[in-house]
């Protein structure tokens, strides 16, 4: 990732996606909170989403995410904000945009950008197949043809997660069980959300040179982005894409 010029505000992808394709990952700076569901300012709010449309092609659509496995296709016919945590485009000029403060933002695109594709990746996500389901949508591309980021997470040490959390992983796909270490106290485990993501990811058919999985950590790095493990009334970044 870098810096666009000057402004540590916002932050951009780097990835091996084709040049009409773009990004941007909003950070903590300044406050720059875009979520109106924590309880924030909504004058406040409103204007750090005005400040964000001004370096964009059209409004993104917003989602109601609420760790599901929903998927849905960026539309400006309804004005109903969806219960979604993944929505794609394969029009030009849409901007797909998902929140996160310790969550995975995963962007998807191909090597032609034929479409864009934004998800939103807890560990409820994860395991519920949210990436899975995602891919199933875009079933009109080769999945060796597409390339994937997976952006500012928590990383494996600041993420403890009970061994219900554990069990459930180990049940529904074993194969996961090698990205949890042991944690500090007993029945507790650290999760690498990253990795089981990118297994998912090559599972799927992508190819592991076209996922960028850079371990920036939103808990490590609090100058920078929010923390819902840090504080649970925190602010939310976005991360979007679009294609031309």
């Amino acid at each position: 990732m870098h810096t666009t010029i000057n402004k540590p505000m916002f932050l951009q992808a780097t990835w091996n996606a084709p040049a009409n394709i773009h990004t941007c990952i909003t950070t903590s700076v300044n406050n720059f909170n875009i979520a109106s569901h924590v309880n924030d300012d909504p004058l406040k709010v409103a204007n750090n989403r005005t400040k964000l449309g001004e370096i964009l092609p059209a409004s993104p659509l917003w989602l109601n995410q609420v760790h599901s496995t929903e998927v849905v296709q960026y539309s400006t016919s309804s004005s109903i904000t969806p219960n979604a945590d993944a929505i794609y485009s394969e029009e030009v000029g849409k901007p797909c945009l998902v929140m996160t403060a310790d969550c995975l933002p995963i962007l998807l695109t191909n090597q032609n950008g034929d479409f864009v594709a934004a998800i939103h990746a807890g560990w409820r996500g994860l395991i519920n197949g949210i990436i899975e389901k995602t891919i199933a949508q875009l079933s009109n591309y080769q999945a060796k043809q597409m390339v994937a980021f997976i952006g500012p997470a928590i990383c494996q040490k600041c993420f403890e997660v009970d061994n219900i959390v554990f069990t459930e992983f180990k049940e529904k796909d074993p194969e996961t069980c090698k990205y949890f270490i042991l944690g500090a106290s007993p029945d507790k485990y650290q999760a690498d959300l990253r990795k089981i993501a990118e297994l998912k990811l090559i599972r799927l058919g992508l190819l592991e040179k076209n996922i960028s999985n850079r371990d920036i950590c939103t808990k490590c790095n609090p100058q920078w982005f929010y923390s819902y493990r840090t504080n649970p009334k925190t602010g939310r970044i976005a991360t979007l894409i679009w294609k031309d």
